[in-house]
């Protein structure tokens, strides 16, 4: 069966702001706000990398079309089929991709910050806090920690903050948790905990089950195995001493016994080597930090949708210096936008799980 997935085009923002709509000294909305909320959205290491599809610019719902065609579609010709005969064999579907509504607000105080920054603008009573460039230093900080955040967020979810993670809804990977998420219906197989011992047979375990329910996705280009860094570290583990054999060794007794040992691994050079790119039987895989230990997930780049409204008049970023008002060193960041995943067709991704 091939399965192709559509989506409506990423909305533009619906107008322009030629001049900074400025509510407080520091206030960027709408596509003034890029440079500040798109790091803090797009340098999670699952966007960043190219692991799924994005979409931007949605104001709060996208609908995402998928067409299925059976492999009957052809039928017979001749004389005798002069007529129309539906063979039923294209299925439409859709999936909906909401956004959820997320803000971060902190208070920062300029001392913390004062010795990288003080290096760069000289000693402290001449230095222009106020400055865009301060300014832009310290909201580029809020948001690489708020990149954080998201890549936790799109494979976790959050409890009553984000619902839409792709294996879970509360930031906890059990039965209740992926009921929830934006894969709760996709096909699964049960793994075990995962060890440098087991993870290449639990590997196998989720390959095994895409090749007898779903082994048309196996031939797709953008088809990956998705894994945690603690996954992909007992992974390296397992290949670089794969292979097994007879050596012997010299038991306290000083008598020679025959014991098995670690193979020479993946070019015979055991663990002294570094991996570039991973992959299991031409399957990339894909080591995103906001996965779940023990989970596998086996599905394509373009099944996995993560939507956003970066670039619509619907985010704001503002920079609040809260020093000029209060007394304080303080001065407040926060940031607004949207954010949600959806899967095309939940059911052609394999998830491994260990409940």
């Amino acid at each position: 069966m091939n399965n192709r997935y559509n989506s409506l085009p990423s909305r533009r923002s619906r107008r322009e702001f030629s001049n900074n709509p400025q509510g407080l000294p520091g206030t960027y909305a709408g596509v003034l706000s890029t440079p500040f909320i798109a790091p803090a959205l797009k340098t999670a290491d699952t966007l960043v990398k190219g692991y799924v599809r994005q979409i931007d610019g949605i104001s709060y719902k996208a609908v995402l079309s998928a067409t299925s065609i059976a492999d009957d579609v052809i039928q017979a010709g001749g004389g005798s089929a002069c007529g129309f005969d539906n063979g039923d064999s294209v299925t439409l579907s859709e999936s909906i991709l909401t956004l959820t509504d997320l803000k971060v607000n902190e208070e920062l105080c300029r001392a913390t910050m004062l010795n990288s920054w003080q290096e760069q603008l000289g000693p402290r009573n001449t230095a222009d806090w106020s400055s865009p460039e301060y300014r832009n230093f310290v909201m580029g900080q809020v948001a690489a920690k708020t990149a954080q955040g998201v890549e936790n967020a799109l494979w976790r979810g959050s409890d009553g903050i984000f619902a839409n993670g792709f294996l879970s809804n509360d930031g906890t990977f059990d039965g209740t948790g992926f009921a929830a998420s934006s894969l709760a219906s996709a096909t699964t197989q049960t793994i075990a905990t995962m060890t440098a011992a087991n993870v290449l047979q639990q590997i196998g375990l989720v390959y095994n089950k895409a090749a007898t329910d779903k082994s048309a996705i196996l031939s797709k280009p953008d088809l990956k195995f998705f894994v945690s860094n603690k996954t992909a570290a007992l992974y390296r583990q397992a290949i670089a001493t794969a292979g097994g054999g007879i050596a012997s060794t010299i038991t306290d007794a000083n008598v020679v016994a025959s014991t098995t040992t670690n193979g020479q691994g993946y070019n015979n050079m055991v663990t002294n080597q570094a991996f570039g790119a991973l992959n299991f039987l031409g399957i990339e895989i894909a080591e995103c930090p906001g996965m779940f230990d023990d989970a596998i997930v086996l599905a394509q780049t373009e099944n996995l949708v993560v939507g956003s409204n970066l670039g619509s008049d619907y985010t704001q970023a503002s920079y609040i210096q809260t020093y000029l008002y209060d007394g304080s060193d303080n001065v407040r960041v926060t940031m607004r936008f949207g954010l949600g995943t959806v899967a095309g067709i939940a059911a052609d991704a394999i998830v491994g799980k260990t409940f």
